[in-house]
């Protein structure tokens, strides 16, 4: 096991030394339980740290709770991976593709279903992703080797994440993240809990071609956005 340590510098200027496989919630828990229970992401020099990831490497670090505006990508992130649960919970057997890279203002998740979504289906998914969030249910990260996420995603006849993983390129670390029965690919970060997303709602729905290729099949899309509270 490595023993090597590194020196992270938090906001009131104090330092904290820790072992390089420390992971942001474990940190947390050095200055606060309460700080740790609260948390949402860690940011690293400004970049963004899954709370089960190893920080890695020293550094300025802060653990964010969602009363930091950089907490709400993080929110909308994990609201997403919501979205994708509670379709395939309200319409079982769609195939569900990838979501979004940027969450600074929304999310989205594009699936293969044999309907267009209508204005109801996305009020039943709605109703569906409040059950999950009430839920709380804890986001696992898993690092995996790339036939281990094979099987996962053979297992779950999920076809689309077969091309998807094979689009990983050679040597990338490859990660699952999974909360309750739902799991997919995904670098993170997300939060500690589905009941850490405050509000959310789904915004619309639309046609998309897979990997925005449209000599490909024509799959849907629900648009959607989330926030830490009601207010915002």
């Amino acid at each position: 096991m490595s023993t090597e340590t590194i020196t992270l510098t938090l906001p009131d200027g104090s330092s904290r030394e820790v072992p390089a496989a420390a992971t942001p919630l474990e940190v947390a828990r050095t200055i606060g339980e309460r700080l740790a229970k609260a948390a949402v992401a860690g940011q690293l020099d400004g970049t963004l740290v899954d709370l089960r990831a190893p920080v890695g490497r020293s550094g300025k670090f802060r653990v964010l709770t969602a009363k930091d505006p950089e907490a709400a990508a993080v929110i909308r992130h994990s609201a997403e991976h919501v979205l994708a649960d509670a379709v395939e919970r309200v319409f079982p057997g769609t195939i569900i593709d990838a979501g979004r890279q940027d969450h600074s203002e929304k999310f989205q998740y594009d699936f293969r279903i044999d309907h267009a979504f209508t204005q109801e289906d996305l009020e039943r998914i709605e109703a569906e992703m409040a059950r999950i969030v009430k839920e709380g249910r804890p986001f696992e990260r898993r690092v995996v080797s790339r036939e281990q996420a094979a099987e996962v995603f053979k297992g779950r006849k999920e076809e689309i994440k077969l091309v998807r993983l094979a689009d990983i390129p050679e040597g990338d670390e490859i990660t699952l993240f999974q909360h309750g029965e739902f799991v997919d690919l995904c670098r993170g970060p997300h939060v500690q809990r589905t009941d850490q997303i405050g509000a959310f709602k789904l915004i619309e729905t639309s046609g998309a071609y897979f990997k925005g290729d449209e000599r490909n099949e024509m799959l849907q899309r629900i648009y959607g956005t989330a926030f830490a509270t009601r207010e915002e």
